[in-house]
């Protein structure tokens, strides 16, 4: 998993460029360029407060103050407290030193338990009253005040202390081998008892609330969320496994067996249990119908209610268009005692994908919170200002609106239901292109490391905001860790390109064309503005695959009977990125040397070159610059051009990590004229959006000139789960 950066000291910078004509610049001359800071995808900016990516649960107390908890945030805020719709602040000490955060939170008069787990990093943090031995993991529950829920509420034979752990306040509950998973998926309490379920077990843990002792152990099959009733009884959600279907039971005080109740309707699936102010049950239902189920009478005879939200949830009406009450994968619910609902979604397919919702009783919103990127990056509909999409999320951009607020969350284009064997739900998709192809609008996505490319088409009479499956370029036999069946009919060897011929958004075995070879390394794909795709090869050449038209479902057909070949420059020892603008015939390449080479694995190296009239053959470079760059004692501690793409006049050059040698903060984006290669200046975050975290995706960076002449710049922004937005009118 990604940590966020260390900023150790670095070796000084190497600040060559090479420009035909002038002198070479050094970091101190660049001027700091006026542009407005400002961010996609979350609520906040993210220097002191955020939205989490990817709550899995919620405690909601009587009076609506909210607890969340996710097992990993990237800015270390896996607990968050919320109240009238406002993240108030973060637990912290809950990321990092071995920690992590969980599945599940509670809290009762006194305390917030929070579910964590400890490890000790590969055995390198030793200490037996703070962390598992060596080859061990812990998961367990941390109790801390809720009166300051960043402060540790002791108890004797806690865990904790040294690090960045908080004293004495974590209660390992389970003790696993550090390669297993062991999670507690329920916690609830009351001021006498603490209730946790562990499924690895299969049994309830009954804590002592003041001592952290246990006090009894229930046995039951398959536990999962938790709720306690007024009478004290305990509602259990048990998974469901094999031949038996998910459902909820309840324990009497004294963990007995109750007669109550409840199956749940066939094709649902259950993910968080809650117990509102009327004592009506509220279990989320991740199942095609995306809603709430609501059970009344519990206490007695439990009996379905009625519902809460649409019925499909964010494919009602228009698929994937965004609205009130159309949940996207309901992760957890709860509810105040004024009958207001919370609920946490989690629409995502490789992280980032928090929505939190308030609704009051009658069902209107009351607010909603987001933190919806994670690995990803953003692209403008190049036929509109307004259109912005990421791998997931559709937005529609206001400029005349306050920081943070311009891009308003319109649509989700995965239909996980509908298109299962979509590439998105099964490899770790990250950055977005959109290009329009023979006036029809594309969406190209990118892996994470420049593995295979993905392409989907949209249709929004027939689909919505959903975005189909239409094409994959894998250089490679694919694997997937989710599911070793996907996907489906690829060739058993070699290199292949898929093409959607039927329209249904399915892997065919007739749809494949394989090359029977493996492709070469490579780190380097591009869409050009007419759809061609270009792939540069680090030491074998770029190749151009030519767009072919569309085919009778309006799929792009590239035609590889006519690649056509470039040899490696020789300015290059490898080249790892492109991009090639298709009306003027200008190719602009990015890579390394001997003596100019990137020292952590990802970032594209420091030189880049550009080339006139391209298609006429190897030439001299019109410009050749070697960026400023800085070494660090390790890889991720350097501060390395990661990639840089090209908007109208300038080309812009985004960094992984800082460096005080070359006063570069987090965020830097260097920005130099397109036409000779001069620099012109920096853009760095503002005080509010404060530290961002290293990039994870190879092409981080996206630049748009606006129709105004506004220059908006996208760059990936991991840490805080956003997605950084520079403007700035030169």
């Amino acid at each position: 998993m990604r940590r966020r950066p260390r900023l150790a000291a670095t070796m000084p910078a190497v600040l060559l460029p090479l420009l035909a004509g002038h002198s070479a610049a050094r970091a101190e001359d660049a001027r700091r360029l006026d542009a407005k800071v400002s961010w996609i995808g979350n609520t906040y900016p993210g220097g002191k407060r955020w939205v989490p990516q990817d709550v899995r649960a919620i405690c909601v107390l009587a009076d609506g103050t909210a607890y969340t908890n996710v097992p990993w945030d990237e800015g270390g805020g896996q607990v968050a407290v919320i109240k009238d719709g406002q993240v108030l602040g973060h637990a912290g000490h809950t990321h990092g030193w071995g920690q992590e955060g969980g599945e599940a939170i509670a809290a009762n008069g006194n305390y917030v338990f929070i579910g964590q787990s400890m490890g000790n990093e590969g055995g390198g943090l030793e200490d037996p009253g703070t962390w598992p031995p060596k080859g061990k993991a812990w998961f367990g529950i941390s109790r801390r005040l809720r009166s300051d829920v960043t402060k540790p509420a002791p108890f004797p034979g806690g865990k904790g202390g040294k690090g960045d752990t908080l004293r004495e306040c974590f209660l390992p509950v389970v003790e696993v081998d550090d390669r297993e998973k062991a999670d507690l998926p329920g916690l609830v309490a009351d001021d006498r008892r603490v209730y946790a379920s562990s499924p690895r077990d299969g049994r309830i843990e009954v804590l002592d609330a003041e001592t952290m002792k246990t006090v009894a152990r229930w046995p039951i099959d398959r536990p999962g969320p938790i709720a306690l009733d007024a009478s004290g009884g305990l509602w259990v959600l048990q998974a469901g496994e094999g031949p038996e279907p998910a459902r909820v039971v309840r324990l009497s005080p004294d963990g007995d067996p109750s007669p109550q109740r409840v199956e749940l309707t066939a094709g649902s699936a259950p993910t968080s249990l809650a117990i509102d102010g009327r004592g009506r049950l509220l279990v989320a239902d991740d199942g095609p119908d995306q809603h709430i189920l609501i059970y009344e009478d519990i206490l007695r005879s439990p009996r379905a209610a009625g519902t809460f939200g649409a019925r499909g949830g964010i494919y009602a009406g228009t698929p994937g268009a965004v609205g009130p009450l159309k949940l996207n994968r309901p992760a957890a619910v709860g509810a105040d005692a004024a009958g207001n609902i919370l609920i946490a979604s989690d629409g995502q397919t490789g992280g980032g994908g928090t929505v939190l919702e308030s609704y009051r009783p009658d069902g209107s919103l009351n607010c909603r919170l987001l933190g919806v990127e994670f690995v990803d990056m953003a692209d403008f509909d190049p036929a509109s200002d307004a259109d912005i999409f990421t791998k997931e999320e559709h937005f529609v951009a206001d400029f005349s609106r306050p920081r943070g607020q311009e891009a308003g969350y319109v649509g989700y284009t995965v239909h996980r239901f509908k298109y299962p064997e979509d590439p998105r739900l099964h490899i770790w998709s990250a950055g977005a292109w959109v290009r329009r192809i023979a006036g029809r609008r594309f969406l190209f996505v990118n892996e994470m490391n420049a593995g295979p490319l993905q392409v989907y088409r949209f249709d929004p009479e027939q689909e919505g905001e959903i975005a189909v499956p239409s094409g994959l370029f894998a250089p490679r036999r694919l694997t997937s860790e989710k599911d070793d069946a996907w996907p489906p009919h690829q060739p058993t060897e070699g290199g292949w390109v898929w093409c959607d011929a039927n329209g249904d958004g399915r892997f065919d075995a007739s749809e494949y064309k394989g090359t029977g070879r493996d492709e070469p390394d490579a780190q380097g794909w591009w869409v050009d503005s007419v759809g061609n795709v270009w792939r540069a090869t680090e030491a074998d050449g770029i190749r151009e695959f030519r767009f072919d038209g569309l085919d009778a479902k309006g799929n792009p057909v590239w035609d590889f009977a006519a690649i056509r070949s470039f040899p490696k420059p020789p300015e290059f020892d490898r080249v790892k990125r492109l991009r090639y603008d298709a009306a003027a015939d200008v190719m602009y390449l990015g890579g390394t040397t001997r003596e100019h080479a990137n020292q952590h694995w990802k970032p594209m190296g420091p030189v880049i070159c550009r080339y006139d009239h391209w298609s006429r053959g190897p030439s001299r470079p019109t410009w050749r610059i070697v960026a400023p760059y800085a070494r660090g004692s390790q890889g991720h501690e350097s501060c390395e051009p990661m990639g840089f793409d090209v908007a109208g006049e300038y080309l812009f050059l985004p960094y992984t990590g800082s460096s005080k040698p070359l006063g570069f903060r987090t965020g830097h984006v260097e920005v130099f004229r397109a036409g000779d290669g001069r620099r012109v200046g920096y853009l760095e975050p503002s005080e509010d959006v404060g530290e961002i975290g290293l990039q994870d995706i190879r092409e981080c960076l996206v630049a748009r000139r606006r129709a105004d002449g506004e220059y908006v710049i996208l760059m990936e922004e991991d840490y805080k789960a956003k997605i950084l937005m520079y403007r700035w009118r030169p």
